[in-house]
């Protein structure tokens, strides 16, 4: 009951936050110029770099903290904590240092006073990310949603009142500000102090558990982003561009399932297996969100696949030429969802070596599947299917290896992964019918439309009810509000 009310709220103060952010952005595609805003992005790059840079540490507390604390290993916890937040510190000021310097480095005007305003935010952001990520670990999803929202409320306000004052300092400026205020909000109400004590014994254990975590997140990024990568090299930049509506749906979809659905999870995840030590014990809580998932999401995702078309054409008109693709990209948020409610369990089931050997075999694979259909001349629409298909095998290679973890056989594994993907299978099919159906209606657009997404919801309800029978899941969640 909890954890679906943790995700609940997590996500809905996500996807608040992801509006503002989204609000801010189209401003300031109206206020910088594209050299600027140019420049900007990609000094900004080096954020991405610093996830590497972290050598998985937060990861490692995520994973480590909640065990050693339903343990009774307090004081231990402590120094897991104090060993990341000193880390962080010092590798705050080191970063910062480093981004700086590279400054003077660089011909480019516009980048180098990018680069000399990213810095000092690289700077404060490494103890803001432990900060941020130890409210997660401690479970106080309340004031991690509340940040959130405060965070991306400020940030959307000060960020362009600060370019439209100062022009591209202005936004490092604001972006600074912004993020210190938000330290200073989490020290306050975690309650957390920084101490410079540093366990060598302690750094040594967050690496080995932690960085193999994050490596699995970064294999996923790049198997999400290979249609990008192929695109770019084969279609060019143009078809990358056209492509900007599905990037939008994967990327909102991703923020959405690490920090709504994982980093929810996996808190919860790790206090149960500290107090069971069990692999079976802690599968519930990536069977529960999945199955949610699997009933849940189908018709959502349905229902937005019909309506995409409309709102690019109201709202983006440029973008037209994608609305096919889009169509398409919309099915794989199933996946990344799956993906999200799977990533903590290898870590109590000590299986990260393996996922990370999956993602060895199916990357490559990927990449290849993605250049034949484009040279083969299927486009973008081809692209957006074979990475459907590329998530697709990866959720359900995840999802075997978790259920084998378990001790389940191959008859049990295939019925679990068949229950999951039967709904979504079906509300495909049924999308297409009935867009294909009401392509034949002589009603106005709007009318047919609405026409066409009830349509689809009758035909799909019989699934819907069926599940929720079997399951009751629905009613798990209403009796967690």
């Amino acid at each position: 009951m909890r954890l679906f009310r943790d995700v609940r709220a997590a996500s809905s103060s996500v996807i608040l936050g992801l509006l503002l952010s989204s609000v801010r952005s189209v401003l300031l595609l109206r206020i910088l110029p594209p050299a600027l805003l140019g420049a900007w992005k990609t000094a900004f790059l080096v954020d991405g770099a610093g996830e590497f840079a972290r050598l998985g540490i937060n990861r490692g507390v995520e994973v480590q903290v909640p065990v050693l604390t339903v343990q009774g290993k307090q004081r231990e916890a402590t120094a897991f904590e104090d060993t990341a937040a000193t880390f962080s510190l010092i590798l705050g000021l080191l970063y910062g240092v480093m981004v700086a310097a590279a400054g003077f480095l660089v011909a480019n005007r516009d980048l180098r006073i990018a680069l000399w305003t990213v810095a000092p935010l690289m700077a404060v952001a490494q103890p803001y990310f432990f900060l941020r990520d130890l409210s997660t670990t401690r479970q106080n999803f309340a004031l991690r949603n509340r940040e959130t929202l405060w965070r991306s409320g400020g940030d959307a306000v000060l960020v362009v009142v600060g370019v439209m004052a100062f022009g591209l300092a202005g936004m490092g400026l604001a972006a600074t500000a912004v993020t210190i205020a938000a330290t200073i909000y989490l020290i306050a109400k975690l309650p957390f102090r920084f101490r410079l004590r540093f366990h060598a014994a302690h750094f040594r254990a967050l690496v080995r558990i932690g960085f193999p975590y994050s490596l699995t997140e970064a294999a996923f990024e790049l198997l999400r982003r290979l249609d990008v990568i192929c695109i770019a090299i084969v279609l060019g930049p143009v078809a990358v561009g056209t492509y900007g509506i599905s990037l939008l749906v994967m990327d909102l979809s991703t923020v959405v399932a690490r920090k709504g659905v994982a980093q929810v999870v996996s808190p919860h995840l790790m206090r149960e297996f500290g107090r069971t030590g069990s692999h079976r014990a802690v599968a519930q809580f990536y069977e529960a969100p999945a199955r949610l998932f699997a009933y849940l999401l189908p018709p959502a995702l349905a229902l937005g696949a019909f309506v995409i078309g409309d709102l690019v054409r109201m709202a983006m008109p440029q973008y037209t030429a994608g609305i096919k693709a889009a169509e398409i990209t919309v099915w794989a948020v199933f996946f990344v969802a799956l993906h999200a409610s799977l990533s903590s369990f290898f870590v109590a089931a000590d299986r990260i070596p393996k996922v990370l050997r999956f993602f060895r075999l199916l990357i490559p694979l990927a990449a290849v599947a993605q250049f034949v259909g484009l040279r083969a001349g299927f486009g973008i629409e081809g692209a957006a299917w074979t990475t459907v298909g590329t998530l697709a095998l990866l959720s359900v290679g995840e999802l075997v290896l978790a259920r084998a973890s378990c001790g389940a056989d191959a008859r049990a594994i295939v019925r679990f992964i068949a229950t999951l993907t039967m709904p979504l299978a079906i509300a495909i099919t049924l999308h297409a019918g009935v867009g294909a159906l009401a392509g034949e209606w002589l009603l106005p657009a709007p009318l047919r439309l609405a026409v066409a997404m009830v349509l689809f919801l009758v035909l799909y309800s019989p699934v819907f009810f069926l599940y929720e029978n079997r399951f009751s899941l629905l009613r798990a969640v209403r009796h967690a509000t």
